[in-house]
Formats: structure tokens, sequence, C-alpha cells
């Protein structure tokens, strides 16, 4: 009866130090779901280095910006087989050498004086864009994120035009022009996102979304979700 005793409590004590250990997607802390049954997350702040280049801040919303975009590069046939909707489709194509902007076809291509050739064609990348993506790859074309919320976030004045598009262009609309039945380049588009409950779950990254936004290696700055959850609590008004 003695040992019986003692393999109870064996159990016990073990279970509690699995359930002590459990771990969590790294910067990712579950919240409580509320009385509606949401589940939300807060984001752990990662402060941002002014000597990195991170690619989630500072190189993707270029590339979606001015090369995925567009439909040049994205797709199911990406021109030049360079797809560069994601951190992770970039660097399949083998056309980005970490450390080696000299033999990274992408970079080469972003600076090629004939138009025909360059990326974007209808007109070169500004000085500090080339000169980021260039340090970006020469520091190891790594795919770092850091938390821009070590700086102020203006939160007083969220607005649709403004506020919502920018992160949505900067993130979201190099896939999501219209992909998967969501369109996120007009308001109805994102209204009906909003009101599904899809655009809160997909940024979030929270179990059974179809797909993360950005991407599932990716969220966006803890920032851009206190704007984004401001202006739905507000009822996503087109403002």
């Amino acid at each position: 009866m003695k040992n019986l005793f003692f393999i109870f409590l064996a159990i016990i004590l073990g279970f509690t130090v699995i359930q002590s250990c459990k771990h969590y997607p790294q910067d990712i802390i579950p919240a409580p779901t509320d009385s509606a049954g949401n589940y939300t997350t807060i984001v752990k702040k990662r402060p941002c280095s002014a000597d990195t280049v991170y690619y989630a801040k500072d190189i993707q919303p270029i590339f979606t910006q001015y090369c995925s975009g567009s439909g040049c590069h994205s797709g199911a046939r990406p021109e030049g087989d360079i797809d560069l909707t994601t951190y992770s489709n970039a660097m399949a194509s083998g056309k980005i050498k970490p450390y080696n902007s000299t033999n990274s076809k992408v970079y080469q291509s972003i600076i090629d004086p004939d138009p025909n050739d360059r990326m974007p064609e209808a007109a070169p990348l500004s000085a500090d864009k080339i000169a980021l993506i260039k340090k970006w790859i020469d520091q190891g074309a790594k795919n770092l994120w850091c938390d821009d919320m070590v700086g102020p976030c203006d939160t007083s004045n969220v607005t649709y035009s403004k506020t919502i598009t920018t992160i949505l262009v900067n993130n979201c609309i190099g896939c999501h022009g219209v992909s998967g039945g969501v369109t996120l380049t007009n308001y109805s588009g994102v209204k009906t996102v909003v009101n599904n409950g899809k655009l809160w779950n997909a940024i979030n990254h929270l179990s059974g979304i179809t797909k993360a936004m950005p991407n599932s290696s990716t969220k966006l700055s803890s920032c851009n979700l206190r704007q984004i959850k401001i202006w739905i609590d507000a009822g996503a008004p087109q403002n």
C-alpha cells in the first residue's frame, strides 16, 4: 500500500513538472479567451538594432510593393522563377546568395542599368532601398525580425485610409491583391475579412487558419497589431 502511495505521488509530480515546462512558440504568449470565445496573443517586444537589416520590417515591404505585388515575381509561374512573396520562397529561388550580394541575381537585377533586365522595370528603386537590400544580403540574408514598438506607436489617430492601408500594402497586398477568395485592395474586401474574423486570426497566427499573415514565420509588429485592433474595435470604419 505504501509503494502504491509513492507511485501515485510520483505520477502527480511528473505531471506537474510537464505542465510547468510547457512551451509556446517563441515570442508569442497566449492570452485567455474573452467572453465571446475569441483567442488572442500578446507579442513580446524584440528591440530593433540600427545596425541590423530585418527581413520582415525592411525587405519584404520592398519586395511586396515593387516586385511581387506587380505580379511579376509571384504566382504559379513567377518571372525568372523568382517568387518574392515570402522569405522562404525568395531563398528557395537560389537567386539570393547569403553574404554575397555581388553574386545574387536578385540584387544584380535591381541595379541593372538596362530597364528591360532591371527589377522593377518601371523605374529603379531609390538608392536607400537598394543599399538596404545589399546590406541585408551581405549580412547573411537572414529572416530576422524586430519590434518597432521601441519607438513611438501612433495609436491616437488610426484610420483606414492611412494606417490600415499602409500596413496592408507593406505586408499583405503582394499575396492578397486577390488570393484564396480574399481581397485586400479595397475597403469592401478588407471589411469582409474583418467581419468574419479571418483578418484578425491570420495576423495573429491563430489555430485553424488557412494561411498566416504576412507568412508562417513572420508576424506583424506589436504596434501594427495594436493599430489594427484599435481600428477593428472602433467598428472598422472607412475613415
